[in-house]
């Protein structure tokens, strides 16, 4: 049987699992029985209400408890709360919230519906270390008061973002509004902040959802954070402990995006931002808008919220990249211990990228104990990349250094000649050249309906979610040229790349001398657009889709439970994801235009006299060339007939997956006078299924593939009061990260001369974690926070891109040629390891600082905000070397200054991430690749004219920081780029 055709069953643990379900039931069973025995001796209740601040403003992650008793509870998005099984008669609440002095609140608990009450929270005039609530707009201060409070009032390990009182975040997108947060570090790309990587692990370990659902990302597990703009979002919640009502493949944590609901406002609210700026690298136009409109209506049962938002920025790139390698033509002794460039070039982008979201919800809450609500979310992430490439190949034509005399050879690799690999001379070097106009898209269009409902002592939550997520490829077109085939034809080539930030080369004519020899003659400044050869056009059209169903059901029941008050929650829920992959190239070459009648295009025909954009002294000229021209030309040779459908590309890249995921779980959350236990375990069965094309005896032939696992995940989490501003929360969890869909799928081809197959691997197992955390919290009475955590996971089955030393199967085999001892260059399980760290988080006020010292009013507007994460990881590769985790830094630190003050408000923040493994090497002395250090600062400010009106600057990058890769060491950089500062100022109107 092939080994890509087995069907895995996990029947053992399957039913140890059902059995530990069962178990958990009738406990369950009993305790209920137990509860309702208890409950006929005592007359019960139940209390719910809203708590709101002076302005009518909802609170949320309010702690409501009831005096004397282990009956809490904290208040919602839209400041509800309920109280179950809480005594009948006359009883005390008290109500805490950061920032606002302790509530206090007597109710009658009668024993038929519930009791409903409005408490009105104070902000503390002088707390106890002298603090002054200043007033005015304080976007920081709330910002931050309410993350703290949703924070203390979790009953997991959670890190949040909540907008300011107007509902602003500071930043563009998802992806950098949580950069700022203890153990995150994200992935840029274009200096964009793309992927989250959290307490560094790798990024595909951090999982997405919308208001509690998970969704899917157009680039599949690794999420893009950059299609989601933070305009959508009221809050966002970062789940770092993983608790049982959420989906197994969490293993690095959950960023839950919270989006607004027309029931976060008392009434009527809208709001509208714009904003307009530039990038100081290619002078590139920036712009946002914004906006939303909230109201309630039907005696505030029926409430509609629409919003829509838009930012695009025009930029250039800086760029170099270089290939190491250990040359094969360098044959001199010591060759071993000297690594050349092969490749050296220059991508240079023109850029316009845009995000565009619309998103709408429309509620319905008959009375405070139902609610019913429909939400869709539509966000585009689009980039438009027009990208002119320089390829220096170096090693062009080389010859090996034993096989010729000095000076009739290029003088790749060759030290006779005096080159080193840093510095050199190239005679006769090849150019080539890619023009090439890309555009991608990649939509999330995401839609919930959704109810929660309470009876009695019972909630029910239920989810019904749909969604599409697209990445998309519509290029106008690509196109490659490269030089004469003719020594002379070609440049003289110096280089030196003693400077690792600078690949430098010069360019001169080649003069073939009369002894056979070449040597340098004049300079050549300028690559002709008429001087390099056409080799191809093409247009890819490519869609990448998954299509996603999920159903959720989740239960809570509230009892006695051994003597304490207890929540217990159950349910289950169904994922169904089918990703599909389609692509088309069309192309056209030299030979179908002369089919055609046509003559080869230079690269003159599609050029333009635009100036030279960039700031890197390139040490050559060259002219840009027009999307519009090279798609004209493209759509004339369609029309000629001088285009066909580029061979086997579709083939070798079609393919189509499918996930269905079916889970349940049991989880109990029991709450004492010094803090609650939170405790369960999730049960989930995996079925995957994978078609695709496989090349056998050159026929494209049909490949099925399917496995299906069960795995448990059990969870516990304490979290003790130490007193009113002290926690101490202890956490193990366990996860797996299952590989991504285009890992998974079976595509597969072979080549019988190098003996290699390559494509997906249908068999590799999800990467498995188990953690445990432990973490302190200190809210302090002066508004302050301070946080010291630790965390432990240790990692099995690590993937890794690998070729291996074996196909391992008979899938390919033919015409009596085995195949299966082929090399296999696809994804891998490698070994175990580990994730270990430190996270310390600050911040605090200086008002009451400033105001003991007795210094001015003015100077009380200051404060501080830092957290630094050091981490340690290992893990095993396939072949037996043990590395870094790849994508773990091991030392991240961030750190804000701010000043708010009579309406104006500035933030300077500092970010600061050391190197970390992006890939593992083949264990030569190149060594792996690694993305280097780097450093952020951005500053921030506003000021409000009034309620309504804000004037706002934002400025990005003001280090102008680069981002590199280098191999090894940072002497062998394989990619530099840089993007300039960016700056940004508008206008918020709320109303």
């Amino acid at each position: 049987m092939s080994a890509f055709s087995i069907t895995f069953k996990s029947g053992l643990c399957l039913r140890v699992a059902l059995t530990a379900v069962a178990a958990s039931s009738i406990t369950v069973v009993c305790a209920t029985a137990q509860a309702q025995s208890t409950s006929s001796a005592r007359a019960e209740g139940r209390v719910a209400g809203t708590v709101v601040n002076a302005s009518g403003d909802f609170l949320r992650g309010a702690e409501v408890r009831v005096e004397g008793s282990e009956i809490v509870s904290v208040t919602d998005n839209d400041g509800r709360f309920t109280l179950q099984r809480v005594p009948t008669g006359r009883q005390q609440l008290t109500i805490s919230y950061i920032g606002f002095k302790t509530g206090h609140q007597s109710v009658d608990v009668g024993g038929a519906g519930a009791t409903d009450v409005r408490i009105v929270l104070q902000p503390i005039s002088v707390d106890q270390a002298g603090d002054i609530v200043v007033s005015g707009s304080r976007p920081i201060a709330e910002s931050e008061e309410a993350a703290l409070q949703l924070k203390r009032s979790s009953t997991s390990l959670v890190d949040v973002i909540a907008a300011d009182s107007v509902g602003r975040f500071p930043d563009q997108n998802i992806a950098a509004a949580v950069s700022r947060l203890p153990g995150v570090s994200v992935g840029r790309d274009q200096g964009q902040e793309r992927y989250i990587s959290l307490r560094g692990s790798p990024a595909s370990w951090t999982t997405l959802a919308f208001d509690g659902v998970n969704v899917i990302s157009p680039a599949g597990r690794e999420t893009r954070f950059d299609t989601i703009p933070s305009s959508i979002a009221s809050q966002t919640v970062i789940r770092k402990a993983v608790t049982a009502d959420m989906p197994g493949e969490t293993v690095a944590g959950n960023i839950n995006i919270v989006t607004r609901s027309p029931f976060d406002y008392p009434g009527l609210k809208g709001a509208l931002d714009g904003g307009y700026g530039y990038n100081d690298l290619g002078q590139g136009k920036q712009y946002n808008f914004s906006g939303f409109l909230s109201d309630r209506f039907a005696n505030d049962t029926i409430g509609i919220l629409i919003g829509a938002s838009r930012y695009e920025r025009d930029m250039v790139t800086d760029n170099f990249e270089n290939s190491w390698e250990i040359a094969s033509e360098d044959q001199e002794e010591g060759a071993e211990n000297r690594i050349w460039n092969s490749k050296t070039q220059n991508k240079l982008y023109r850029l316009t990228r845009s995000n565009t979201s619309f998103s709408g919800r429309l509620e319905w809450r008959p009375d405070s104990a139902n609610k019913v609500f429909l939400s869709s979310i539509y966000s585009q992430f689009r980039d438009d990349e027009l990208r002119n490439a320089w390829v220096f190949d170096l090693d062009q034509d080389a010859k090996k250094t034993g096989s010729s005399t000095v000076g009739t050879t290029t003088g790749y690799a060759d030290i006779r000649t005096g080159n080193t690999p840093m510095q050199g001379t190239l005679y006769g070097a090849e150019i080539e050249s890619t023009l090439n106009s890309n555009s991608s898209r990649q939509s999330i269009f995401t839609n919930t309906l959704a109810g929660e409902h309470e009876m009695d002592a019972w909630k029910i939550r239920w989810r019904a979610n749909y969604t599409r997520a697209d990445d998309r490829a519509k290029p106008p077109f690509g196109s490659s040229w490269a030089s004469p085939s003719s020594f002379t034809s070609r440049p003289t080539l110096v280089y030196d790349f003693t400077d690792p930030n600078l690949a430098k080369v010069q360019l001169y004519d080649t003069v073939r001398n009369a002894d056979g020899t070449y040597s340098a003659g004049a300079s050549r400044p300028y690559i002709s657009p008429t001087e390099l050869n056409f080799l191809s056009m093409t247009r890819n059209r490519q869609l990448d889709r998954t299509n996603a169903y999920t159903g959720k059901l989740d239960l809570e029941h509230t009892m006695d439970l051994f003597g304490a008050e207890t929540v217990i929650q159950f349910g289950g829920e169904y994922d169904k994801r089918t990703k599909t992959s389609t692509r088309t190239v069309l192309e056209v070459t030299p030979e179908t235009l002369a089919g055609a009648g046509l003559t080869a295009p230079t690269q003159a025909d599609i050029s333009i006299d635009t100036p030279y954009k960039g700031k890197l002294p390139l040490g050559y000229g060259f002219k840009y060339f027009s999307s519009g021209l090279g798609e004209t030309l493209f759509d004339r040779y369609v029309a000629a007939g001088a285009a066909q459908v580029q061979e086997d590309t579709s083939e070798e890249n079609n393919y189509r997956v499918r996930e269905e995921v079916v889970a349940g779980y049991l989880m109990g959350t029991t709450y004492f006078d010094w803090g609650n236990i939170v405790y369960g375990a999730r049960v989930e069965k995996v079925t995957n299924s994978g078609s695709a094309l496989s090349m056998i005896d050159d026929v494209w032939t049909p490949t099925h593939v399917s496995s299906n696992f069960t795995s448990v995940y059990p969870s516990i989490h304490l979290n003790w009061d130490i007193n009113r501003d002290m926690k101490l929360r202890v956490s193990g969890n366990t996860g797996a990260a299952r590989p991504d869909y285009d890992q998974l799928r079976p595509n597969f081809s072979y080549d019988d001369v190098e003996q290699v197959v390559s494509g997906g691997n249908p068999e590799a197992r999800p990467e498995r974690a188990k953690g445990v955390d432990v973490y302190f919290e200190w809210y302090m009475p002066s508004r302050g926070f301070l946080s010291v955590g630790g965390y432990y996971k240790k990692l099995d089955d690590i993937l890794y891109d690998v070729e291996l030393t074996s196909f391992g199967s008979d899938t390919l085999n033919s015409d009596g040629i085995d195949r299966s001892d082929y090399r296999y260059a696809t994804i891998a399980n490698g070994g175990g390891g580990h994730i270990a760290g430190l996270e310390f988080a600050f911040s605090q006020p200086f008002e009451g600082l400033a105001r003991s010292a007795g210094l001015p009013d003015w100077a009380q507007g200051f404060g501080i905000q830092a957290n630094l994460t050091l981490n340690d990881s290992k893990a095993t590769t396939p072949d037996g070397r043990t590395t870094d985790l790849p994508g773990a830094s091991p030392l991240i630190y961030n750190l804000s200054g701010y000043y708010e003050r009579y309406g104006f408000s500035a933030r300077v923040s500092y970010q600061w991430q050391k190197a970390y493994l992006d890939s593992i090497g083949s264990g030569d002395i190149l060594g792996d690749t690694y993305w280097a250090n780097v450093a952020r600062l951005d500053f921030s400010m506003r000021y409000s004219i009034n309620e309504n009106v804000q004037l706002y600057l934002d400025a990005n990058n003001l280090t102008d920081e680069p981002g590199i890769r280098y191999q090894g060491d940072t002497q062998h950089q394989i990619e530099h780029e840089t993007f300039g500062r960016r700056y940004l100022a508008g206008v918020r109107l709320n109303f």
